[in-house]
């Protein structure tokens, strides 16, 4: 794989592949602390459909689809926003490469580019507030890569992936 990464709406034909990824032992790790595939599978169709305000996008290498990232207004998830000390207007990311074969080759950081890109040409100036497990060395290291900031590093209860998490941001 040669090419850049590049984004484009998650669709509902797009769920066989997140499940696959679900239960790929580097990708569930993550994402199936506090929740089911079944569950995770659930809020991705309410955001497809338009009765959740998340986008999702899957993101390709060479027309092959590697990866997975959403975005979402922080505030439209009161109770995260709140445990973050989210800033009026904030967006909130999440991300992850799906395939096993794609780990480990510089495509976390390049995905993290092009979200934010994607991001910021939606929202311009909106600072951009994240908080993956503080033990994923790896996220945090993209996230810095990309100029994010830690912040701090907290407890969050009833976080999606492992506590502490380390919360970073990019301002706009």
């Amino acid at each position: 794989m040669t090419g850049a990464v590049s984004l484009r709406p998650m669709v509902e034909a797009d769920l066989v592949v997140f499940e696959r990824w679900l239960h790929e032992p580097h990708f569930a790790q993550w994402f199936l602390q506090d929740s089911t595939a079944e569950e995770e599978l659930a809020d991705c169709r309410a955001a497809i459909s338009g009765t959740e305000p998340t986008f999702m996008l899957m993101a390709e290498v060479d027309g092959r689809t590697i990866g997975w990232a959403q975005w979402y207004n922080r505030w439209d998830y009161p109770h995260g926003a709140a445990a973050l000390d989210a800033l009026p207007g904030e967006v909130g990311i999440d991300y992850g490469i799906g395939e096993p074969d794609c780990v480990g080759r510089g495509l976390g950081t390049a995905l993290i580019a092009a979200l934010v890109a994607h991001v910021r040409a939606e929202r311009p100036g909106a600072s951009i507030v994240v908080d993956p497990s503080a033990a994923n060395a790896a996220s945090c290291r993209v996230l810095e890569k990309n100029g994010f900031t830690l912040v701090d590093v907290r407890d969050m209860p009833g976080a999606p992936s492992a506590s502490p998490v380390a919360v970073h941001r990019l301002t706009g």
